[in-house]
């Protein structure tokens, strides 16, 4: 009997980060330890609650139908510029701030080769994945349906999902300190999966499993805040996002 998609998520995700981890050992220059300081830690939390309901706000703009509109082969553009609107208050957070790219995790040096390595281990998370839950066609056929122009949309979303909550990160660690944030953070992104577990009728077991959730988090958020580097970890974020519309058998 094939494992539930939440256990296949967790082997995808772990697989990336033991793979993570090997890539950093083999190139650590592309991955240098750096620190974000703030003359006032909390002042900089604040205005990064602001942006995130200035993302909130313009979120609610695009459910009530405020928002471009395309068909055919051009409306996977249009959905990237809608998802990019969504989330330009955190960008225009570091510009009205004046605060570099690399306070979002990301930094300037090395983009395409970091890129590449989140790339590879995406796939090697994606034939984890499909190792312990099939799904319908080879491993190439789920990789194809995975990268198509339709998942643009999907794409540019999860990134900037990941840039905000960078900004969010580095700003509460300059004021809790790394480990109090990575715990913090760790245990919000388990407890968000309770609501969609209970919608779903997911077995008690299926829940008690959130403290695997959350211990994985822990290694998760630890792993990209060592990296600083949402370049390659969104690589990995978005194929595991994309593993719910890929089909069963």
């Amino acid at each position: 009997m094939s494992a539930s998609h939440y256990t296949a998520l967790l082997c995808g995700y772990a697989t990336a980060l033991a793979g993570w981890l090997v890539a950093l050992r083999l190139w650590p220059a592309a991955w240098p330890r750096r620190e974000s300081e703030f003359a006032r830690p909390w002042r900089e939390v604040g205005w990064a609650l602001v942006a995130a309901a200035g993302v909130i706000a313009v979120g609610q703009l695009y459910v009530h139908g405020v928002r471009l509109r395309a068909a055919g082969a051009l409306a996977p553009a249009a959905e990237s510029v809608n998802q990019s609107l969504i989330f330009s208050p955190m960008l225009l957070l570091l510009a009205a701030r004046r605060q570099p790219l690399a306070t979002a995790w990301l930094p300037t040096d090395r983009v395409a080769g970091r890129v590449a390595v989140g790339a590879a281990l995406a796939l090697l998370a994606i034939a984890a994945f499909t190792a312990v839950r099939p799904v319908v066609g080879s491993w190439g056929a789920v990789v194809a349906r995975v990268y198509r122009w339709a998942s643009l949309p999907t794409l540019v979303q999860v990134l900037l999902e990941d840039v905000s909550i960078a900004i969010l990160f580095v700003r509460l660690r300059a004021g809790l300190g790394a480990r109090a944030t990575v715990v913090l953070v760790a245990v919000l992104f388990a407890a968000g999966h309770v609501p969609t577990l209970l919608a779903t009728g997911a077995a008690p077991r299926e829940i008690a499993a959130l403290a695997l959730d959350a211990g994985l988090g822990v290694g998760a958020v630890a792993a990209l805040q060592r990296s600083a580097d949402v370049w390659w970890f969104s690589q990995v974020h978005f194929a595991m996002d994309m593993m719910q519309f890929v089909g069963r058998p």
